[in-house]
């Protein structure tokens, strides 16, 4: 007996196997249908102070994407890029400016004009960008004495503060073996003014303690702050016992005298010997003016040595002048290298007796 199908069941038997072939076949998709991702900044991450990392999310054009400036940071932050590497699809951002801030903040990154692999120019991206700043302690990085009014006697303290401080007082300061009189804050320095001692002093090297309490530039306030060793901040010259403050440039006065009864000795040769120390070790190769108008030079040797006359030997004109009962001023003219403690020492020698000192002659200093 023959079975009978309708024409519904046709369709339908047929619809069916168009079904199963078409989930047998394999699809054909046309490679132009599959668009390709475009070129965009995938992360940014600053590793430290100097160094900031742009990642894309696809390959790069290196010649684009080294290029200084296609990266920018916004002007107010103060960073600048100053050379860019490629590893991969990252680029790699040295950067200045970030090392001067003393806080955490975020600063905002332009990236433009980067292409990709294909040539094709990715669209302007700002991101972003967040800086961590380690904490620092607040120290001081510099104390010095001063003389302010050139009397031979300590004055002053200079302190320099590691960064910016509100709040500085005489109070918060402890200078050992005076009184703090008064405080003065110009930027990171801090003038201590001390009440000045009987004697002269310059030589001493009080230690500076910080015992009060400011506030930092992110208003933090600060109880402890370590200090440094104390140095000399201004040319302190022994001479002939008398400490005295030089300025850089310093013109002063040796008065030599010799007995009324000095003769020259027989085959000798008298110079003036001029040593210069500073902190006890010999100022070497320093040229100084000496006699009127500094017209005539002399220099220092390896031991801090200089013989006035450089050539010759005093003349006999000279020793007559000395011989005087109110002596004879030699004046010298000197540019000392640095601050520090000096000594300088003048006097009358036979240079062919080994430098022996001329019997009888005295010697007073002063500044010109």
């Amino acid at each position: 007996m023959k079975r009978k199908f309708s024409k519904r069941n046709v369709l339908m038997t047929s619809l069916s196997a168009a079904l199963v072939a078409s989930a047998l076949t394999p699809s054909v998709i046309s490679a132009k249908s599959v668009k390709e991702p475009k070129l965009t900044v995938k992360k940014v991450t600053a590793v430290n102070t100097k160094t900031v990392v742009v990642e894309f999310n696809k390959a790069v054009d290196k010649k684009s994407a080294v290029k200084v400036n296609s990266y920018s940071f916004a002007k107010n932050s103060g960073i600048t890029v100053t050379k860019v590497t490629l590893s991969g699809n990252k680029a790699l951002l040295t950067v200045k400016g970030v090392e001067k801030r003393t806080a955490s903040f975020t600063a905002a990154l332009t990236v433009s004009k980067v292409k990709d692999n294909k040539g094709k120019v990715m669209a302007t991206t700002k991101v972003n960008v967040s800086f961590k700043i380690a904490a620092k302690a607040v120290t001081l990085t510099k104390v010095q004495t001063l003389d302010m009014n050139k009397n031979g006697k300590l004055d002053a303290v200079t302190v320099q503060f590691s960064e910016l401080v509100s709040g500085v007082d005489k109070a918060d300061f402890n200078v050992e073996g005076y009184t703090v009189t008064n405080a003065s804050s110009r930027g990171l320095v801090t003038t201590l003014t001390l009440e000045e001692q009987a004697t002269s002093d310059l030589t001493a090297k009080p230690a500076v303690t910080f015992v009060g309490e400011v506030k930092d530039g992110s208003g933090k306030v600060v109880k402890s702050i370590k200090s440094t060793q104390t140095t000399a901040g201004f040319i302190a010259v022994n001479l002939g016992g008398t400490s005295l403050a030089f300025n850089t440039e310093q013109e002063f006065i040796v008065n030599a005298k010799l007995p009324e009864t000095f003769t020259r000795p027989a085959g000798s040769e008298l110079k003036f010997k001029v040593l210069i120390t500073k902190d006890g070790a010999p100022v070497k190769n320093l040229t100084f003016g000496y006699l009127a108008g500094y017209a005539l030079e002399s220099k220092t040797n390896s031991q801090g040595i200089a013989y006035v006359p450089e050539v010759d030997q005093v003349s006999d004109l000279s020793l007559t002048l000395l011989k005087m009962a109110e002596g004879y001023p030699v004046p010298f003219k000197m540019k000392l290298p640095s601050v520090g403690n000096y000594e300088i020492k003048v006097e009358l020698v036979d240079h062919k007796a080994n430098d022996a000192a001329v019997e009888g002659a005295s010697y007073k200093y002063a500044l010109k």
